[in-house]
């Protein structure tokens, strides 16, 4: 083949894999390229649901059973006893929290689909298997969002979302000798909200990336967020010029009322730059939502990051 004709085929395929753009969220990041043009847009962030009115069920007392539930941090000396005795790494970001019940304390330790409980006597620690039980389900999926870019990148680009809510709930029955200070057979209980968001930009039929945001909220019923599991993940096309460049997530609000899951994700090709921000939440009275920014802009740069 003959250079110059070899030259003209990758300057169109070049081209090509430039009007295959996306447009993703407007972060906190600060972006040293050459910016020539962009667009922000704000991904409508859904309604906020009450799980309970969702799902028909009823709401729980807020009782005071005067049995501390603490975060890790709050925690940290006796939670990393705990752990060391059970072989995990100090630090671990599966803690749940830990109830004080004087004579000993109970840690709760996220395991996938089933939940560790480790009793620690300030000797010896004894651990069971707790499944959780799955309250109530919701699903939903939005049609293609179309998104506005400027002429020198191309317009036939869409977002689609996907959202998944699940609540679940994880009962301890404690032993009625050591409550001293509850009532006999005293329950307490754990509720574990699981909010994802699916988030897919495309270029016609073609997917160029892919930003799941999931966050498993440990809640105190009426008190508290005690922790979050991240389940986040990206894919980024790998047809020619795309790159991923950027990747983030961040929890917010752990030990307090409300609580957030955040993800930030850039990609690029030459000249494109791309983001998406992206987040779900749930509070202490299982109130959940979910939502983000987009954000597409050309740089004076070739490469794919700068």
């Amino acid at each position: 083949m003959k250079p110059m004709k070899l030259g003209v085929i990758l300057l169109a395929f070049l081209l090509a894999a430039m009007a295959i753009t996306p447009v993703v969220s407007a972060g906190g990041c600060q972006d040293n390229s050459a910016v020539t043009s962009g667009n922000a847009e704000v991904i409508h962030p859904g309604e906020s649901i009450n799980l309970f009115d969702e799902f028909g069920l009823r709401k729980p007392a807020e009782q005071d059973t005067n049995v501390p539930f603490r975060t890790y941090a709050e925690s940290k000396e006796s939670a990393d006893r705990i752990l060391s005795a059970l072989e995990i790494p100090a630090g671990s970001g599966s803690v749940i929290g830990t109830y004080d019940l004087g004579n000993y304390q109970v840690m709760l330790i996220g395991r996938e689909d089933t939940i560790l409980e480790a009793v620690y006597d300030g000797k010896t620690v004894g651990t069971n298997a707790l499944v959780p039980r799955l309250l109530g389900e919701k699903k939903e999926s939005g049609t293609p969002e179309k998104i506005v870019t400027d002429s020198t990148v191309g317009s036939d680009y869409t977002l689609t979302t996907e959202t998944v809510t699940q609540l679940y709930s994880v009962t301890l029955q404690l032993p009625d000798e050591d409550l001293t200070r509850l009532s006999p057979g005293a329950v307490l209980t754990t509720y574990i909200v699981k909010k994802s968001r699916t988030d897919v930009y495309r270029s016609g039929l073609v997917d160029i990336a892919s930003l799941h945001t999931e966050g498993w909220f440990y809640v105190n019923y009426g008190s508290s967020i005690s922790s979050i599991g991240d389940y986040s993940t990206y894919w980024v096309t790998s047809l020619p010029f795309w790159q991923a460049c950027e990747y983030s997530t961040q929890n917010l609000g752990i030990g307090s009322t409300s609580a957030q899951h955040k993800t930030h994700l850039k990609f690029g090709a030459p000249y494109v730059r791309d983001t998406m921000d992206m987040w779900v939440s749930c509070d202490a009275w299982l109130n959940a939502n979910d939502g983000g920014f987009t954000n597409s802009w050309s740089s004076g740069n070739g490469d794919a990051c700068s």
